[in-house]
């Protein structure tokens, strides 16, 4: 599950969660962690993804479905998560939430329950980075453009549109 944070990928976790039976791995909740364990802020995302692909090797090998929600920004990311499957014998699948309208993200990202580790709105910082506002466009325009994703075989789901158009697709993606 890929897209910038507020893209509805948590949502399409817990859909797949509910209807697949799989086990989601949510990098907000180990970013969170790491920070509670007092890793600092600039070695803290660097931790957290070797936590994330720990526990998703560890899924892996006793026999369930996992789900990583994770923003994709580096191609280690994309080629860790398939060679994690890939050695598990399990099909990887790639789903990607976009949402271009920044008033639509900056709504999600106030209305969610937060974690530490979450920005708290387009322009709004995680609470470890302070309270001054930053340039958030620009920075959600970046994540945009620096999203990986595989060569082919991928889902690019316009989330913009209402779940109950969205969650056919996904199902009929992951069942293919």
């Amino acid at each position: 599950m890929s897209g910038v944070p507020g893209s509805g990928k948590s949502t399409l976790a817990a859909h797949v969660v509910d209807t697949f039976g799989a086990v989601a791995i949510d990098y907000d909740v180990i970013l969170t962690a790491v920070l509670d364990g007092g890793v600092e802020v600039a070695g803290c995302s660097k931790a957290a993804y070797e936590v994330l692909y720990a526990v998703t090797r560890s899924v892996l090998a006793q026999g369930r479905s996992v789900v990583v929600d994770s923003p994709c920004f580096w191609p280690r990311i994309l080629t860790e998560g398939m060679d994690i499957a890939r050695a598990h014998n399990a099909t990887y699948r790639y789903i990607e939430c976009q949402v271009h309208d920044l008033k639509v993200v900056d709504e999600r990202l106030r209305q969610r329950p937060q974690l530490r580790s979450q920005r708290r709105g387009v322009s709004t910082p995680p609470v470890d980075l302070g309270d001054q506002p930053d340039d958030g466009a620009a920075l959600f325009r970046t994540w945009l453009d620096r999203v990986q994703r595989p060569a082919d075989n991928y889902l690019l789901l316009d989330m913009h549109r209402p779940l109950s158009d969205v969650l056919p697709e996904v199902d009929l993606y992951l069942k293919g």
